[in-house]
């Protein structure tokens, strides 16, 4: 190996987790899944802190999650190959040979077609970074056009200039982080594009000053995935999905699950405009409270089917969900696996326990907001979130308190 530089009320629920528990089962007990899981040279490269390697060993966001689907699938770790390259190198190997999946990769259009997707796993922002004794000063793609920008041979953002307008002359190609980096220093291009969440990690390891450095430009937010050859089955392919879906749904008994804690371990989380206003969330509060005090047996059932109006079409990270007075949910518009599980003394991924606070706020005073970190259903990734809740009691005599949020 090579070292470099870097997841309908109660019976609704009951059947749709049936079946779907019952596929998966039947799925990992079939030994050929295993076998061909086994098969698969799963090829990264250093690019922290979604796969990095330190001291022979590969590590990373990526990484861990990669092997949270070993534990799920009852394989051991120790029979899968973890292979770390040069960019280019694992990039064409999974293009061209079978039994190999590459990660993490940028899942854009140019690329659609050339592997089999799963994910995604997490989000990603490429930005253009500058010398701050360089002054420059980027205000729109025009502006950017003007500047040589260094750029790691393969990467996905060499395809997002070219579509911003930057001339191909202006992209200074290189094959690594080192060479990238020490040409930004020594004055080769005027800036270079790279992660935003890698920046700081890279640069220290590299003992520069990480206040050298500025952010002058966001190329894009995009989403990383796992990327597998095109001559694995669609049916593998499938169940690797649903595997992953799973992982990233289910909560453990702490209230938080494995990949939320994966991510909050390397602290990968976002910050995210989800054009929700507070207003929305406050109006969506109020509705679902008045149609509990009117029909709360009805309106729990629509809440848990993911009907209209508890959870927006247009934007699926503003739904509804209700707890009782003894933080168990009642009803969620996104996730039915939770509708039944008491929360109590149940944190986030940072260990704070913000349902425990949001039922002890609306007892104390009716309303509030509650602030934690959360995933977000339409994608992937760990992000700063604000709940609103409502105390209310619905015409069954009970007493509910009912949230809506927002990512910020």
């Amino acid at each position: 190996m090579k070292r470099n530089t870097y997841c309908k009320f109660l019976l609704l629920v009951v059947f749709t987790l049936s079946v779907a528990f019952g596929c998966k089962e039947e799925i990992v007990n079939n030994p050929d899944y295993a076998a061909q899981m086994k098969s698969i040279s799963f090829l990264t490269e250093n690019y922290p802190p979604f796969n990095y390697e330190f001291e022979g060993e590969i590590y990373g966001v990526s990484t861990d999650i990669l092997q949270g689907l070993f534990v799920e699938m009852n394989i051991s770790a120790a029979d899968i190959s973890l292979e770390l390259n040069d960019w280019e190198t694992v990039y064409q190997q999974t293009l061209n040979e079978p039994n190999t999946m590459l990660y993490s990769v940028v899942r854009i259009p140019e690329r659609e077609n050339l592997f089999k997707w799963v994910g995604p796993i997490a989000p990603q922002k490429d930005v253009i970074i500058a010398l701050g004794s360089q002054q420059i000063s980027i205000n729109d793609a025009a502006e950017l056009a003007t500047h040589t920008i260094g750029v790691i041979a393969g990467y996905s953002n060499i395809d997002q200039l070219i579509d911003l307008g930057v001339p191909q002359p202006n992209l200074i190609i290189v094959n690594g982080l080192d060479e990238l980096y020490t040409g930004l220093v020594n004055g080769s291009y005027d800036c270079i594009a790279y992660s935003e969440i890698s920046h700081g990690l890279v640069v220290t390891a590299m003992g520069y000053n990480q206040a050298d450095f500025e952010f002058v430009y966001t190329i894009q937010v995009s989403q990383l995935y796992f990327a597998f050859n095109l001559s694995t089955s669609d049916e593998f392919i499938n169940f690797i999905q649903h595997t992953l879906d799973d992982f990233k749904m289910n909560k453990t008994e702490d209230g938080s699950s494995v990949y939320e804690k994966i991510l909050n371990k390397y602290q990968v989380i976002a910050h995210v405009e989800d054009n929700i206003t507070e207003q929305m969330v406050i109006d969506l509060v109020n509705t679902t409270s008045s149609h509990l005090s009117e029909d709360a047996s009805s309106t729990l059932f629509k809440i848990n089917a993911g009907e209209a109006p508890y959870i927006d079409a247009a934007n699926p990270s503003l739904y509804a969900f209700v707890y009782d007075t003894d933080v168990t949910m009642v009803a969620h518009a996104t996730n039915p696996l939770l509708v039944g599980v008491n929360f109590k003394g149940k944190t986030d991924a940072a260990g704070k326990p913000f349902r425990d606070e949001i039922i002890s706020g609306a007892l104390s005073h009716g309303t509030g907001w509650e602030d934690y970190i959360y995933t977000k259903p339409d994608q992937s990734g760990l992000y700063y979130k604000t709940t609103y809740y409502r105390l209310v009691t619905g015409n069954d005599g009970k007493q509910y308190v009912v949230c809506a949020g927002r990512y910020k």
